[in-house]
């Protein structure tokens, strides 16, 4: 059985990605997932247990590392990777969860992940390790602005491997990538939409948005301050939380949310490891997501 849980969507938005900690209770149903002959296959490394790690190229620079993360809408190279290529860039902004950070823009003569080849690509050019210690030892982030180009992603947690089903033959003849994805859910009957992130362990919501569509939440237990990550959260045990399948307590992080007018919309983040999927298919055309 099979179930609509992904939705495409566009926004100028977040590098949200590269925290720790797992405490979320997983209420999902197994699901199938298709098998095709068309798919192209490489292995990736699992750092910290659910960071994919896989093997890349920019320009004449072979072999660096990148984290695939479905969280952040634009790909990013570090700045040492930038120096190296001696790239031309000019300043911006992104938003990094619930703040704007700066970073830097630069075009790359091209990209190759996988099967996932660009001509000249616009990236983000930042110092990865201010951002995240899991960070430190990569050499970039490949976003959706390169993975939602492709028909289909398929993350194979057991094997270690990352398959691509394309929709031509290089990144520039692939599909629209869109800004971002998100998964609907329900927190004690209010629906919120969370984005849908390959680098986050754990279930992040907006806790003015949480708020204000449910003024008397019913907790469990003590909540307690701390951070996942660098990002400041106050952990708590939420009952009502559904998914797919029937309603359960999830343990959850509260976190302030972005200034007004900023991610419409968005209500957080659900880490794909909190699904505790041995295989994860990310489906851009059907726009659903499946995993067992």
């Amino acid at each position: 059985m099979r179930h609509d849980v992904f939705r495409a969507g566009r926004a100028a938005l977040v590098v949200g990605f590269l925290f720790s900690s797992f405490l979320f209770s997983s209420f999902l149903d197994a699901q199938d997932l298709g098998t095709s002959e068309t798919r192209t296959t490489v292995h990736f490394q699992l750092v910290s247990n659910f960071l994919v790690v896989v093997n890349g190229r920019v320009g004449e620079l072979d072999g660096l590392k990148f984290i695939l993360d479905t969280g952040a809408s634009y790909t990013l190279i570090d700045q040492k990777v930038a120096d190296r290529l001696k790239l031309r860039r000019s300043p911006g902004k992104i938003t990094n969860f619930n703040r704007e950070v700066p970073v830097e823009w630069a075009e790359i003569p091209d990209l190759r992940v996988g099967p996932l080849q660009t001509g000249t690509f616009r990236v983000m050019v930042a110092k990865l390790a201010d951002y995240s210690d899991f960070a430190e030892n990569v050499d970039g982030i490949i976003g959706l602005d390169l993975l939602g180009r492709s028909k289909k992603l398929f993350i194979d947690y057991e094997k270690h491997t990352v398959s691509w089903e394309l929709a031509g033959e290089t990144a520039d003849q692939q599909l629209p990538a869109p800004g971002y994805f998100t998964i609907p859910i329900a927190v004690q009957g209010f629906p919120m939409h969370l984005i849908i992130d390959t680098g986050l362990q754990v279930i992040v919501l907006y806790k003015d948005r949480l708020h204000r569509g449910l003024p008397d939440l019913r907790t469990e237990g003590e909540a307690i301050q701390g951070g996942v990550g660098r990002l400041q959260t106050t952990l708590m045990k939420l009952p009502g939380v559904r998914l797919v399948g029937p309603e359960t307590v999830a343990t959850v992080f509260l976190a302030d949310g972005p200034e007004a007018g900023k991610l419409p919309g968005i209500d957080g983040y659900l880490g794909v490891a909190s699904l505790q999927a041995k295989r994860v298919e990310f489906d851009f055309v059907a726009r659903v997501l499946r995993w067992q």
